[in-house]
C-alpha cells in the first residue's frame, strides 16, 4: 500500500477531513515525508498570517518531488497561488473531500488507533459574519449539511469498542446540526447526545465542540440537562463572543448583544457549577473598534473570567466584508491590544484553574507532552499527572487530587 505525509493547519474539522480523505485514497500513513509515496496538506485559511506560513510549507514540500495534495479552505480560495508554487499538485477543495462535486455528510471517519475519535457532525453555519473567509471556502450564511444520526451513533460505537476514549463531535458549527432537517426529533444536538449516550456502552468522554452563541441558547435548557445528568459529556463549552462592544458586534455581523451572551454563560454556571469551562475567541483591532471598545471587551473578560480566550488580531480576508472597511486599525495598535489581552487571559486562566485545588477528580489520560503525562479533568482542563513516557497509560481513567495550578495546566497526585 501507498504511504501518505500528512499536514493538517486549522481546526478538528479538517483534521477529520484529512483523515477521510486518506481513508478514501486507500493510502497507509507515513510518519515523515522521507518514508512516503504522498504528501498531503489540508489548509486553513482563517488568518493572512497562517497562510504566509502555509504557503512557504507548500512550497518546501513541493520540492521534495512527491506526488502532492493540497486540500482544504486555501486550497478554494488560493488555488493559483498554490499552483504557482507548486505546479504538479491536485487541488481538492473542502466540498469535494468525499469524492463527488458537492459534500453530502455520507462519509465519516473509520476509527484508526489512539485516544480519540473526531466525527464530523455538519459543515455549514447559519451566521454571515463580515469577517469570515470560511463561508466562501466551506459555506455559510444560511447553509447547513448534516450526517445522518444512525451513520453517527454507528461510528462512534465501533470506535469505542476499537478503544476510543474521547469523542469529539466537531463541525463548522456542531449546534446547528440538523437544520436542514427543521431540528426535528433525532435531528438535533442534544437528541443526538443522548441518543450516543445511550446507546454507546462504555468509559469514554464527549467533548462538544464550537457553537455559535445564539443558536446554542435555543438549545441551552436540553444540552445543559443531558450534560448535568452524564459524566460522560465534559463539562466544557467553547462559545465565541469575538467582542465586548455591541457596536463592533454589530459591524462583525454577530447575532447577539453582550449582553445575551453573558446571560447565556451565566446560565450555564448556574445549572453546572461555577468551574464549568467556558473557552471563547476575541478579534481584537476589528475595523472601527476604538480603545473604549477594546477595553469593554477586556471589562467582559475579567467580568466572565473566561477559563480560555484565544486572542486573534484582525485579519483581513480576501472577499470579506471587512476587508475593505473604512477605519481599518493600524497593525501597532492590533499587536498592543492583543498582547494586553492575552496577559489578561492567563492572569484570569491562573485563578480560574486555581480554584480546582484540592478538589479529586477522575481525569482521562489522552496525551504524552514533552515528557509530561496529562490528562483531561471533567470540565476538560489539563490535568498533569506524572513525569516521564509512561505510554501504557494513554487511554486510561485515573483519580486523582488536584494539589496546584498554572494558568495552562493543573498539577495532580494520584490516588491509589
Amino acid at each position: 500500500m501507498r504511504k501518505v505525509y500528512v499536514e493538517t493547519y486549522g481546526c478538528w474539522l479538517a483534521k477529520a477531513d484529512a483523515e477521510i480523505l486518506r481513508q478514501r485514497l486507500g493510502l497507509e500513513l507515513a510518519s515523515n515525508v522521507e518514508e512516503s509515496d504522498v504528501v498531503l496538506i489540508y489548509t486553513c485559511a482563517v488568518r493572512e498570517d497562517g497562510e504566509v506560513r502555509q504557503l512557504a510549507r507548500i512550497r518546501d514540500l513541493a520540492k521534495s518531488g512527491r506526488e502532492m495534495i493540497v486540500a482544504g479552505c486555501l486550497a478554494r480560495l488560493r488555488p493559483y497561488t498554490i499552483k504557482s508554487l507548486a505546479p504538479g499538485a491536485a487541488l481538492i477543495y473542502p466540498q469535494q473531500v468525499e469524492g463527488g462535486p458537492e459534500r453530502e455528510m455520507k462519509i465519516l471517519p473509520e476509527f484508526s488507533g489512539g485516544v480519540v475519535y473526531t466525527v464530523p457532525l455538519q459543515v455549514g453555519c447559519l451566521g454571515n459574519c463580515t469577517f469570515c473567509a470560511t463561508k466562501y471556502t466551506r459555506g455559510g450564511a444560511g447553509y447547513v449539511k448534516s450526517a445522518d444520526p444512525e451513520e453517527v451513533v454507528r461510528k462512534v460505537k465501533k470506535a469505542v469498542a476499537m478503544g476510543a476514549r474521547e469523542i469529539y463531535l466537531t463541525g463548522q458549527d456542531v449546534i446547528t446540526y440538523g437544520f436542514e432537517m427543521r431540528w426535528k426529533r433525532g435531528w438535533n444536538l442534544p437528541d443526538l447526545l443522548e441518543r450516543i449516550l445511550k446507546e454507546v456502552d462504555g468509559e469514554y468522554r464527549i467533548r462538544i465542540g464550537m457553537s455559535e452563541p445564539w443558536v446554542f441558547e435555543k438549545f441551552a435548557d436540553q444540552i445543559l440537562d443531558v450534560v448535568k445528568r452524564d459524566r460522560r459529556v465534559y463539562r466544557y463549552f467553547h462559545l465565541p463572543v469575538q467582542s465586548g462592544s455591541d457596536k463592533v458586534l454589530r459591524v462583525m455581523g454577530r447575532k447577539y448583544t453582550v449582553d445575551e451572551y453573558r446571560e447565556l454563560v451565566r446560565k450555564i454556571r448556574r445549572v453546572l457549577g461555577e468551574t464549568t469551562f467556558i473557552a471563547t475567541d476575541i478579534i481584537v483591532g476589528f475595523p472601527g473598534e476604538e480603545e473604549e471598545d477594546f477595553w469593554a471587551t477586556v471589562k467582559l473578560a475579567e467580568e466572565l473570567q473566561f477559563d480560555k480566550i484565544h486572542v486573534a488580531r484582525f485579519s483581513p480576508r480576501p472577499f470579506t466584508e471587512a476587508a475593505v472597511m473604512p477605519k481599518q486599525v493600524p497593525d501597532v495598535e492590533k499587536k498592543r491590544r492583543s498582547k494586553a489581552l492575552s496577559e489578561i487571559s492567563l492572569k484570569i486562566a491562573h485563578v480560574r484553574n486555581g480554584l480546582r485545588v484540592g478538589t479529586k477528580d477522575e481525569v482521562l489520560i489522552d496525551e504524552i507532552d514533552h515528557g509530561l503525562v496529562v490528562g483531561r479533568a471533567s470540565d476538560y482542563r489539563q490535568v498533569v499527572v506524572k513525569r516521564g513516557t509512561h505510554r501504557e497509560l494513554l487511554g486510561k481513567f485515573t483519580n486523582v487530587r488536584i494539589v496546584a495550578a498554572g494558568p495552562i495546566y493543573l498539577y495532580a497526585e494520584v490516588i491509589e
